[in-house]
């Protein structure tokens, strides 16, 4: 008993170092664009069309035998939108588009699963920090200097997707937040401007 569970040990040792000096380090560049349209409403304003569109080097180390590795990206990340004020009788007028630019850096576990030659499906999740470069000041004085955008956020990642020839990775990614995007003074308006928790993207990524 002794000698077969030393041979299966020795044997699973050989695997983990054989698949360790045949992983897969490679990079490339990745792009992500949102898929949601939000509108929020308060009795004074309303924030809507918030988009956003994300790009930057990846890297992905991958476990050829176990199909298994880490994937992670520094990523520019610009979200907009627009905030109307709402008069009293009811009419609308754009007041402001307002734009913020950050640094995205997640990091995800990814699991592949070979299907017919050349695709494979993978899965993805792992945390991910925001770091806010720049940020648009609210100019409407209902709200100037009681909501101002936070210069750190994080929450996680869960994505799926399918891979092309071992080059061209396209899929779906739901990014949960941890934390708000906005300080608000004014508690009835934190709903409008830090929204739903989840929120859905389409990514695409380019190995070289």
């Amino acid at each position: 008993m002794k000698t077969k569970t030393l041979f299966l040990s020795a044997l699973a040792a050989f695997l983990l170092i054989g698949a360790t000096a045949n992983a897969q380090l490679r990079f490339g560049l990745r792009g992500e664009v949102g898929l949601n349209k939000p509108s929020f409403s308060e009795e004074v304003f309303e924030v809507e069309n918030l988009n956003s569109f994300k790009i930057g080097p990846t890297a992905e180390f991958m476990l050829p035998v176990v199909n298994l590795g880490v994937e992670g990206a520094i990523l520019y990340s610009n979200d907009r939108m627009n905030v109307k004020d709402v008069s009293e009788e009811g009419a609308q007028s754009i007041v402001q588009k307002v734009s913020n630019h950050y640094l995205d850096v997640p990091v995800n576990l990814k699991y592949k699963i070979g299907f017919l030659l050349p695709v494979k499906a993978y899965l993805a999740g792992g945390p991910y920090a925001r770091f806010l470069i720049t940020s648009d000041d609210f100019t409407w004085e209902t709200i100037k200097g009681e909501v101002e955008a936070k210069s750190f956020e994080a929450g996680v990642n869960l994505g799926l997707g399918a891979e092309l020839f071992s080059r061209l990775a396209v899929g779906v990614n739901y990014g949960i937040r941890m934390t708000d995007n906005y300080s608000v003074d004014k508690p009835e308006w934190t709903d409008a401007f830090n929204g739903k928790k989840g929120t859905w993207s389409l990514t695409a990524a380019v190995y070289f």
